[in-house]
């Protein structure tokens, strides 16, 4: 187990992207920047703690600097991520009060810092739990992309940056929540709404007007990903059924 302040004050500071062997718990207790990683920037203000899973590549900046108590350990029999985990400190800050402790304490005896690291290590596993506002904010996105797939000038880019969180992170969280990346799970979605339009539809309204129905106004590009999801041209779906 190794515990440490960081700390930058003057101008902008960026920590070299890096990893450790072992876990990494940060929990920021001043400043605001952006923890670079090669998943996403995730940002980070004052009580957000962050779980950095081994071998994740990452580093931190701040415009103005940032002050965080980091404690990295080997916490595999509580944890087992593998993407970075963020969540926020209660208001009372009870996450900072243990991550000083167990600072403060670091040379003191070893049984009292375990006793301190593990309250330390179930008080995040609680909050992880109870944290949703990364579980809400994906929701809506799927939410909204559900409701709008039919229009041609629905924008994801826009839809993941009013997450509140930066755009790569946020479709990061996307891809963690659902298995699929936010533009696949649009695709998906238009061509399943095809497959039911040519069902009922066939000999009212043609492909093309199809293709317009589920957002796509360029019926070359939507055969393509047609073919793509189910394997056959939309023509030729058409016909088998």
């Amino acid at each position: 187990m190794n515990t440490r302040i960081n700390q930058t004050k003057d101008g902008v500071k960026t920590y070299p992207l890096h990893t450790h062997n072992h876990y990494e718990i940060m929990l920021y207790i001043e400043g605001n920047g952006q923890m670079l990683t090669k998943k996403g920037n995730i940002p980070f203000s004052i009580g957000t703690i962050i779980i950095v899973p081994p071998k994740i590549e990452h580093g931190s900046t701040s415009k103005n600097g940032f002050k965080n108590i980091s404690i990295g350990g080997s916490f595999e029999a509580f944890f087992s991520f593998e993407e970075p985990v963020v969540l926020s400190d209660t208001p009372s800050g009870e996450g900072k009060t243990l991550a000083t402790l167990i600072y403060d304490n670091r040379f003191n005896s070893h049984k009292y810092l375990q006793v301190l690291i593990s309250a330390y290590l179930h008080f995040l596993l609680q909050n992880i739990k109870v944290n949703k506002q990364s579980e809400n904010s994906i929701k809506k996105i799927i939410f909204d992309i559900s409701n709008r797939f039919s229009d041609s000038e629905l924008n994801l880019s826009a839809l993941l940056q009013e997450s509140g969180y930066a755009e790569d992170y946020a479709r990061a969280l996307f891809k963690e929540m659902t298995g699929k990346t936010p533009i696949r799970f649009l695709t998906e979605i238009r061509i399943k709404h095809a497959c039911f339009l040519i069902d009922v539809y066939a000999n009212s309204l043609s492909l093309a007007q199809i293709a317009e129905q589920c957002g796509y106004l360029d019926y070359v590009y939507f055969s393509k990903q047609f073919k793509e999801i189910m394997g056959i041209s939309p023509r030729e779906y058409k016909n088998t059924n």
